[in-house]
């Protein structure tokens, strides 16, 4: 049996795929990661599953995933995440969500990028909506994907990740129940550390919202993200998000005001 030393240099990235009863949608996650570009790289998959009742954990592991399970007392998506690359052997650690498809040349492209560039701390690309005409929900939240390419503030869920980083600030902030992502990336630029976008595909990703309450259930956790995180971070040399949070209360307010006129 491989000791974890020996182990860790047999692998050049950790994928580590999170979700909770996503279903055929995270057996096509995990299909494409076996599928995707690797060439010389070497990976391992790591699966970490949030009490899912579909038997997701036995389907990730009979793709080849090493499978983690974790038991939040709330939604969590920070508490998957830290669970996985604190397992992870890898130097580099890309995170998914199990709604998404990865990029069969992403890992390639975003791997040499931080090769290249040692002050980066994580690589991001492209992620789109995979059925982006399906509702009007769909197309709306497929063009809030669209980024610039170069130097960010933070990235989003999917993204190639130095472990080193990752381990210097002590991963994402489980308290969270949204905006995990935007608070690790300021803490990390605080350490001089830099967020990367490259104008690369990435991820294809499946919403699946058909309803309005389901648009208005993801609005709600979006809005929770801005105000915490941008009251935790108001202080400190990377604020985010202050001028969203002041137009997301008077949007709320006119709202009120309608409501109630």
């Amino acid at each position: 049996m491989q000791s974890d030393q020996t182990a860790a240099n047999t692998v050049d990235v950790s994928v580590v795929v999170i979700g909770r009863n996503e279903g055929t949608r995270l057996l096509d996650c995990l299909r494409s990661v076996h599928a995707a570009h690797w060439a010389d790289l070497r990976y391992e998959l790591i699966y970490v599953d949030s009490g899912s009742s579909d038997g997701s954990a036995d389907h990730a592991a009979a793709l080849g995933a090493r499978v983690i399970c974790v038991q939040p007392l709330r939604p969590s998506a920070a508490l998957g995440r830290n669970a996985g690359w604190r397992a992870a052997l890898a130097p580099l650690v890309l995170f998914l969500d199990g709604d998404t498809l990865l990029h069969p040349a992403f890992v390639h492209a975003a791997q040499q990028d931080l090769h290249g560039h040692p002050e980066r701390a994580a690589i991001w690309g492209h992620r789109r909506e995979r059925y982006p005409m399906q509702t009007v929900f769909n197309r709306v939240l497929d063009l809030d994907w669209v980024y610039p390419a170069g130097d960010t503030a933070f990235c989003g869920g999917d993204a190639l990740f130095r472990r080193s980083a990752l381990a210097e600030v002590d991963g994402f902030n489980d308290n969270l129940i949204a905006g995990e992502e935007p608070e690790l990336c300021a803490r990390l630029r605080q350490c001089g550390w830099r967020i990367w976008h490259i104008d690369h595909p990435m991820t294809l990703h499946d919403l699946a919202i058909t309803r309005w309450r389901q648009y208005w259930l993801r609005a709600e956790r979006a809005g929770h993200a801005y105000a915490e995180v941008s009251h935790r971070l108001a202080d400190t040399p990377t604020p985010l998000w202050k001028n969203e949070n002041k137009r997301h209360r008077l949007h709320s307010l006119a709202l009120l005001l309608f409501i109630f006129s």
